[in-house]
């Protein structure tokens, strides 16, 4: 899971430090705001696994883990701002993962897909936020054995 912040904290986003690419419980804004300088964020949070049937071998699962991935900065509603800079980072970050393994010491990891959300969310956007996400569907084939 560190490998998916460590991974985006590689791409050396400008004007994202790396203490902002937070690892989470739950994807939330809660805590961060503007003044205390902890926005622009990016946030990463699991999701529900997914087994699919008759995926694996004999002896191993192909599990797949995803993951949301959200950009959120703030924003006042302002139309143009910052509005490249962010879609810049969420194309870096898809084609950082996208099709790739997460690396040479995860070897359970066959591949990672990239599943597009909102490139903008206009919920957010009334909430004087940006906010904009993927999921990133980490798949694994693990031993069958209890550990």
């Amino acid at each position: 899971m560190q490998d998916l912040q460590s991974t985006i904290q590689g791409l050396n986003l400008s004007g994202l430090t790396n203490s902002n690419v937070a690892f989470m419980k739950v994807a939330t804004d809660r805590g961060r705001s503007t003044a205390a300088g902890t926005l622009p964020a990016v946030l990463i949070a699991p999701l529900r696994e997914q087994m699919p049937r008759g995926g694996g071998t004999n002896s191993q699962d192909d599990i797949t883990y995803p993951f949301f991935v959200g950009i959120v900065a703030g924003d006042n509603q302002d139309q143009a701002d910052n509005y490249e800079l962010y879609l810049n980072w969420r194309m870096n970050i898809r084609r950082a993962f996208h099709a790739k393994q997460l690396g040479p010491l995860t070897v359970e990891n066959i591949a990672c897909w990239v599943e597009p959300g909102d490139a903008v969310d206009q919920q957010a956007f009334y909430l004087n936020l940006f906010s904009s996400w993927l999921i990133v569907q980490v798949v694994c084939r693990e031993t069958r054995n209890q550990g």
